[in-house]
């Protein structure tokens, strides 16, 4: 998945899914994504429908996330735009598009500029600052993540999204000294104004390493 190749990414978790004792429920979900990724979204949509019967480990937050996002093809056939943003998003999630080459990244850009489905706009920018940061091009991942982070539609279909967006802009901007103040500020933000989101957890951890490295170099 990482090489953007959806066809081999798609056999190893169809054949994962079908043996596998960790997870199918996930394995489910990531098998549907990248064969939607490839173009045969009938056959995405047959899997997206076994994901909730594979749903076992019901405190499992990967097996809740998988079962919400695969809810909504299973309703109907999902566009392969729409799969290829799902398929970055785990990526970004799992932190990663750091390891994803500079060709792969662009690739990625492209294909989340061509979604133009209103319900994913807020996820649509998280990725794109997302993947910006890693490119090198802060000032236009700074610019996706504010746009991000004022999506509203994201707080029904994406409820992660607004609190990982201000948490990214938030260390974006601690690395300017003239923007360190806004930055802290986003990140209790992130902390304080957002709960009940997939992850929150995780995000938590994550901004709490953050400000203990900004109270180091500034000592409050």
């Amino acid at each position: 998945m990482i090489e953007l190749n959806f066809k081999d990414a798609f056999d190893s978790f169809e054949r994962l899914k079908n043996e596998s004792r960790w997870s199918q429920c996930y394995y489910a979900y990531l098998t549907a994504v990248c064969q939607g990724a490839t173009g045969d979204e009938d056959g995405a949509q047959l899997v997206f429908k076994e994901v909730q019967k594979l749903f076992k480990r019901k405190n499992n937050q990967i097996e809740q996330f998988s079962v919400k996002k695969a809810d909504r093809f299973r309703k109907q056939a999902p566009p392969r735009a729409l799969c290829v943003l799902a398929a970055i998003e785990v990526l970004y999630l799992w932190k990663a598009l750091p390891n994803c080459s500079l060709p792969n990244l662009q690739r990625m850009s492209q294909a989340c500029h061509e979604v133009d489905d209103s319900s994913v706009i807020g996820l649509k920018y998280l990725l794109l600052g997302a993947i910006h940061k890693c490119l090198g091009n802060s000032e236009d991942a700074v610019q996706f993540f504010q746009r991000a982070v004022k999506d509203e539609l994201c707080r029904q279909n994406n409820l992660y999204v607004q609190p990982y967006a201000c948490y990214e802009l938030g260390c974006l901007l601690l690395d300017k000294p003239e923007t360190v103040a806004r930055g802290r500020t986003l990140l209790l933000q992130a902390k304080e104004d957002y709960s009940g989101y997939d992850f929150e957890n995780r995000l938590h951890v994550r901004i709490h390493a953050a400000l203990a490295s900004l109270r180091e170099l500034v000592p409050q």
